[in-house]
């Protein structure tokens, strides 16, 4: 169908009148924000829909996905989507909303997503692709956002993620990486590790895979930012690791050494003495459901950020 906010609202209220007939528990229409995802025509379907289902569990929302092509005009469809809470006798369900545009029709398509914002209701902006998040048709869209959340870790490069992050940073809105929320338990490790201590002097952080990965350089960025410390990142293996395991291989700083030994399984040594931390993987989902539960700023992200950018 052809999108317009007003016939895909009234689809939307047909959609709940026909699902309460019948339901003798009736059905809990719930929505706590407007999730708005920007995706490629090419990406998976299945996938997406897995992680989406995820977050609505934790944080339910009106969720609109965009879909980015090469041709066609402005197209939308809609769907509820429901589940049933452990021990409960209603469900609980949430609204989607599909809108398919191509490049040269994007323009079109705020207008369209304003109409459908939830009103009186925060809105969250996901788009991992940080090159379709800086196109400037979608400008006006992310102005309305209280957060925008993009991934450094899927540009081709680190040269590249500064590029889109440089053109993300400074909007009215709450810029977010999912990258940097990857490597908090990074940081938290070190800082649990050091308990405190000053720690001046020169660190080195290791990665995996060929190039640089912003993972290891949003640790440096973070050791340089909040304790002035001299950083070296060096490649260490030049395999790729398997999917979902993180490309830092080793923090090493202050006679402190915490190193990945599995694809869960950290070592740490300082002093002679070794421990071991586990660091479950995390997807999209799970790091998600964490930055869509604050809306605040993050000033030691925005600190590691504007390390990050600026001229090695």
């Amino acid at each position: 169908m052809s999108a317009d906010a007003g016939r895909l609202l009234a689809e939307l209220d047909e959609n709940w009148r026909a699902m309460g007939k019948g339901q003798e528990a009736g059905v809990l229409r719930a929505c706590a924000m407007t999730l708005i995802v920007i995706v490629r025509e090419d990406e998976d379907a299945q996938t997406l829909g897995a992680t989406l289902a995820e977050i609505m569990h934790e944080h339910p929302n009106r969720t609109i996905v965009l879909r980015v092509g090469e041709s066609g005009e402005v197209e939308a469809r809609t769907a509820i989507q429901c589940w049933m809470p452990f021990g409960g006798r209603r469900q609980v369900c949430c609204e989607q909303i599909e809108i398919r545009a191509s490049r040269g029709s994007l323009a079109a398509a705020p207008p369209v997503l304003f109409g459908l914002m939830v009103a009186d209701l925060p809105v969250a902006v996901w788009c991992k692709d940080l090159e379709l998040a800086s196109l400037h048709e979608l400008r006006p869209v992310l102005k309305l956002a209280g957060k925008v959340m993009v991934d450094s870790a899927r540009s081709e490069d680190l040269r590249s993620a500064a590029r889109g992050l440089r053109a993300l940073s400074g909007g009215p809105w709450r810029m977010a990486d999912l990258t940097w929320a990857r490597v908090t338990r990074w940081r938290d490790m070190i800082a649990r590790a050091l308990e405190g201590e000053v720690v001046a002097g020169k660190a080195t952080v290791t990665y995996a895979g060929p190039g640089e990965p912003a993972a290891a350089r949003y640790v440096a960025a973070w050791l340089e930012s909040s304790a002035g410390m001299e950083v070296k990142v060096v490649c260490e293996d030049a395999s790729l690791p398997e999917p979902g395991t993180g490309r830092i291989k080793s923090v090493s700083l202050g006679g402190l050494t915490m190193r990945r030994v599995a694809p869960t399984t950290i070592r740490i040594e300082r002093g002679g003495v070794q421990s071991t931390a586990v660091f479950p993987l995390w997807d999209d989902a799970k790091v998600l459901r964490e930055e869509l539960g604050v809306f605040g700023r993050d000033e030691q992200f925005e600190r590691a950020l504007a390390r990050f950018l600026e001229p090695a």
